[in-house]
């Protein structure tokens, strides 16, 4: 497996240093090879220690670039490391990244894009797109349009993809609220704004704005949060216009959600967003917006549903939709509710991080969609990490036969999982009833018990997306896990299942109710990377598994025409023992091997004994 690099020069913090962090973390928890490059001063190196990423420091400035030293140390550093895609944040960086990738031959150059500001058209802008940057990650459709707005031509637009930021909404949503502002009165309407207080972000309409609602006779406060060299400017103004009075300057905020959530509407007159983080978190604050319409907002805020978005800096238009949602309460509740709904879907982290992955580990653009499947009934061992093992998946859906275990309190504490309860009559019914639930044609159908490595959800991934449409579905190889330790004989060497298909193609074979079959419309292959079985926990447990199975095999066997004999009772389990541990090299396993091919001969002498008394039932 290749390492993923991230690279970003910047000292301070702030979004692109967030979004480094965060995605690094989380790739490496995947158990991905990660490595971030940053400044040796950065804050984003600093807060990186004791994560367990791979960092490194390196003295970065804006002309690094003509350092052939320099680019010569980075090169050897991505060889080292065998970097296979690497992530670069800022265009300073991508003249030194860029070129020491390519250098090294890393096969993926991404240049993550978050500003909504068109790329010039200059000479070195059309070496580096055309000859080193291979991808570009977008955090906005807007932001996408800006990339080739000056140079239609500057870089293959089937290339540039686009992933909004992502909130961790479960955290945003559990910090407390601490109210920094009551309305004097109940027909005061508090307006709150937050933001660095820069040309960009426009606060001057602001103080406009507050000037004509004034005129209009509407009571209101308009709260305005954030530090910035415009903050004299802004007080000054707002006295020329004897609006002060209406206006507080709460300087810097350290809880966004408790700012915003003491105001009644949140404002945003910003010129120009890559990705208008604010806005979502103002949404997930269940507040009404009023917004221009440009850049990403509209992305973000949808149109008359959850805010209202107007021309830039046309006062007359935004004081209108302002005093709308004054004299409307139920209107500002509705948006409010419809804002916070499309924002825990449309930016939650969990799905974002989800993409990102996806992407990162991709070689080609993600086209087709997942969904993972299974099955369960007490499975509070497996199901977390099942559940987190699967979550690249783009739907994931669990058919639930009653659990009594705890089984079913940790599925419903998996957001995003579409849970489902059915009684349980057979594995070949429960797994067919499982597949018709699904949104999407590719079915990842794991049982509760299985993971897929790092290496093999990446095959997943790039399979789904580079598939032959002659192939149909994929047998994925299983190393069976005894306990912590890995089987390697016993009859489990060749053991292979389908894992992966297409719903379109394949159904279950009504004739086998255990061991269920794929019937498969097209051809099969086979991926490389193996599955991980844990499917022996203890003794008993495995026992109990090879006689439930034994004994759903025997109501299989039921309408065929024998009865169990002598035969069946001492040679076929005697024979299933000696297959498995001398002829499939069992003994090699040592006492494992033992357990095991004496547990498996056991679920045949189980299919048998219970074959053996359904038959004498149906005598009587």
């Amino acid at each position: 497996m290749r390492t993923i690099c991230f690279f970003n020069s910047v000292e301070n913090w702030g979004g692109g240093e967030k979004w480094h962090f965060d995605t690094s973390l989380y790739m490496h928890q995947k158990g991905h090879k990660v490595l971030v490059i940053t400044h040796e001063k950065s804050e984003l190196l600093n807060r990186l220690k004791d994560t367990g990423v791979s960092a490194i420091g390196l003295k970065v400035g804006n002309l690094s670039f003509l350092n052939q030293a320099k680019i010569d140390k980075l090169k050897n550093i991505l060889v080292e490391h065998q970097v296979g895609c690497i992530i670069i944040n800022l265009s300073r960086d991508l003249k030194l990244a860029g070129l020491a990738a390519k250098k090294a031959g890393t096969e993926k150059i991404i240049y993550r894009r978050g500003s909504a500001i068109p790329i010039k058209d200059s000479v070195l802008n059309r070496y580096y797109f055309k000859n080193i940057v291979t991808h570009i990650l977008a955090n906005s459709e807007a932001t996408k349009n800006t990339v080739l707005s000056n140079n239609p031509t500057l870089f293959p637009e089937e290339n540039i993809t686009v992933i909004y930021n992502g909130i961790d909404v479960d955290g945003f949503l559990s910090k407390e609220v601490n109210t920094q502002y009551y309305s004097k009165n109940e027909n005061e309407i508090v307006l709150v704004n937050l933001g660095r207080l820069e040309a960009q972000k426009n606060q001057q309409f602001l103080i406009l704005l507050a000037s004509e609602l004034t005129k209009r006779q509407v009571k209101f406060k308009l709260l305005i949060g954030g530090e910035g060299r415009l903050k004299e400017t802004l007080q000054q103004q707002a006295q020329e216009l004897n609006v002060s009075e209406n206006i507080l300057f709460s300087g810097f905020i350290e809880n966004p959600k408790s700012f915003i959530s003491s105001g009644d509407i949140f404002l945003l007159s910003s010129l120009w967003e890559g990705f208008g983080y604010v806005l979502a978190e103002a949404a997930l604050c269940k507040k009404p917006v009023v917004a221009f319409d440009t850049s990403s907002n509209p992305e973000i805020v949808l149109q008359g549903k959850t805010g209202f978005l107007t021309e830039v800096n046309d006062v007359e238009a935004f004081a209108d939709k302002v005093e709308k949602l004054i004299t409307n309460p139920e209107l500002r509740e509705e948006m409010g509710q419809a804002g916070f709904e499309y924002a825990q879907n449309a930016f939650n982290a969990n799905n974002i991080l989800k993409k990102i992955e996806s992407y990162l580990i991709s070689k080609k653009p993600k086209t087709n969609n997942i969904t993972a499947l299974l099955i369960t009934y007490n499975e509070i061992e497996h199901i977390d990490a099942v559940l987190e093992n699967i979550d690249f998946a783009d739907e994931i859906t669990v058919v639930d036969s009653f659990s009594t275990d705890g089984t079913v309190e940790r599925i419903k504490a998996h957001s995003g999982v579409k849970f489902i309860q059915r009684e349980f009559k057979n594995y070949t019914d429960q797994k067919a009833y499982a597949m018709e639930q699904a949104s999407n044609d590719w079915i990842l159908f794991l049982d509760a018990d299985e993971r897929l490595t790092p290496e093999l959800r990446a095959e997943v991934i790039e399979t789904v997306n580079t598939n032959d449409d002659e192939i149909s579905a994929y047998y994925f190889y299983r190393t069976f896990m005894f306990k912590k330790e890995e089987l390697h004989y016993s009859g489990w060497q060749s053991d292979k299942n389908y894992r992966l298909f297409k719903k379109s193609k394949v159904n279950f074979s009504k004739d086998r109710i255990v061991h269920e079959t794929l019937i498969v419309d097209g051809k099969s292959d086979v991926l490389k990377h193996k599955l991980i079985h844990y499917s022996y926990k203890n003794y008993e447990d495995y026992k109990g598994k090879m006689v439930k199975y034994g004994q759903m095999k025997a109501i299989e066997e039921l309408p065929k025409n024998y009865s169990p004999n002598t035969y069946h009772f001492i040679v076929r389990p005697l024979y299933k023992f000696i297959n498995h541990y001398i002829l499939r090299l069992g003994i090699l396993d040592g006492k494992k091997g033992i357990i095991i091919c004496y547990l498996n001969a056991l679920g045949v002498y189980s299919r048998y004994k219970e074959l053996k008394r359904l038959k004498s039932v149906d005598k009587k």
